[in-house]
């Protein structure tokens, strides 16, 4: 198998990896948006402590949600450097 071949092989595999994580990305975004909707509008129902340890539960999603947006932006570059590699072989 050719040094070209192996990249692009290379480069479907990290694009797929990429696609993965930009919609993990989207939908924990729009669950944490979710979540944070409802403790807001239940908040007297459910009381503060029990709001407040929500909210602590959604502040490690967040983190969860941090870290896979740095996983994108490190799946990107990889991308971008790959495709730079692959246009540069004849």
């Amino acid at each position: 198998m050719s040094v070209k071949t192996e990249l692009a092989q290379a480069l479907a595999a990290l694009e797929e990896e990429y696609r993965f994580w930009v919609v993990e990305s989207i939908a924990l975004e729009r669950g944490i948006d979710n979540l944070e909707e409802k403790i807001a509008l239940h908040e007297q129902e459910i009381g503060p402590e029990r709001a407040a340890e929500l909210r602590a539960r959604l502040n490690r999603t967040r983190e969860r949600h941090t870290a896979i947006e740095e996983r994108i932006r490190y799946v990107r570059h990889q991308l971008h450097n790959l495709k730079m590699r692959l246009n540069a072989m004849p």
